[in-house]
Parts: C-alpha cells; structure tokens; sequence
C-alpha cells in the first residue's frame, strides 16, 4: 500500500487494530481514515497550482486543517486536554500524529478506547464543520457525540468512565 511506503517506521498493525476497535460508529472510522483532499495532496497530483492554504498560507495538509488552521488550534487544545486528563499527563505530550496514525496501546483497555473515541470524534467534527464556527458548537457535538456513545448498549461497558472529562452539561 502507498500510504506504508510513506511512513515506513509505522506500526501499522497496530494502527488498524486501534481504527476497529474504536468505539465509535462505521460513519465516524470512514471519516476517520477518508482521504481528503487537502491542497498539498491536489498540488502532489498537479491539480492544483500551489499547496498553500487558501486561509493562511501555510502548506494544506490534514494536520494543518486538524491542528493549526482557523479554530484548530483552540479546538485541538481542549481535545488533548481532555486526553491528557484520561491519562493523567501533561496535556503537550499528546502528539497530533496520533490524529493520522494513532499507533498507541494504553491501558487499561476501556482507557485506550476512550482515547481513541475522543481522536476519532475530533477528527469527524473537523471534517463535517466549516473552520468559521464557534468554540461552543465544539462542545455541543462533544456532548452529543458522548450521550449517543453511553447511551448505546455495551458502549459504556467499552469506556467505563473515562468519557465522564466530557461535560454533560454547559
């Protein structure tokens, strides 16, 4: 596969295992792992005439959407704040290549998967929203991304209580 050629110290193995047994539904691991189209991947297969953002002039890659472009920087904060408190570390050690290639084993289990729902549902909101909304709607899909996730059967029994960082309420 191409995508091994380009990082080939990868675990990929491991990678796809997490991308399964992510506790989130079969429309949120597509969105997951969709190849979007990103100025800098258009420029690679000369459709496009430059691999800048058209926000900031940076180069477009799908870090730079997640991570760094409009209200990324904000969001992308409170995520892996939100991470680091399941994990009890500093917040500044949860890499944004974990976004891309999560090729983590955590334990205990229900904490790993826990993790992996809080990337993947970063990475859905990312995709499904415009850069221009607010901070606050950030919030709303995380709490209605968690109640659907407790809610369902055995969902909660995947995450124990580590969702519970995630606000129910204002």
């Amino acid at each position: 596969m191409r995508i091994k050629r380009l990082w080939p110290n990868t675990d990929w193995a491991t990678i796809w295992t997490n991308v399964h047994e992510a506790p989130v539904s079969a429309t949120v691991k597509v969105t997951w792992y969709k190849a979007i189209p990103t100025r800098a991947r258009l420029y690679n297969i000369r459709l496009s005439l430059t691999d800048q953002c058209e926000h900031c002039n940076k180069p477009d890659t799908m870090i730079h959407r997640l991570t760094e472009c409009g209200l990324g920087p904000m969001n992308w904060e409170k995520t892996r704040k939100l991470i680091a408190t399941m994990l009890r570390t500093d917040w500044r050690r949860i890499p944004a290549e974990w976004l891309m290639r999560p090729a983590i084993k955590l334990w205990p289990p229900k904490r790993h998967r826990a993790v992996l729902w809080m990337l993947a549902t970063y990475v859905t909101y990312c995709m499904q929203r415009q850069r221009s909304l607010l901070r606050s709607d950030y919030y709303d899909f995380l709490r209605r991304s968690r109640w659907k996730t407790v809610t369902r059967t055995n969902r909660a029994k995947l995450v124990g209580n580590y969702l519970s960082v995630v606000p129910a309420d204002g």
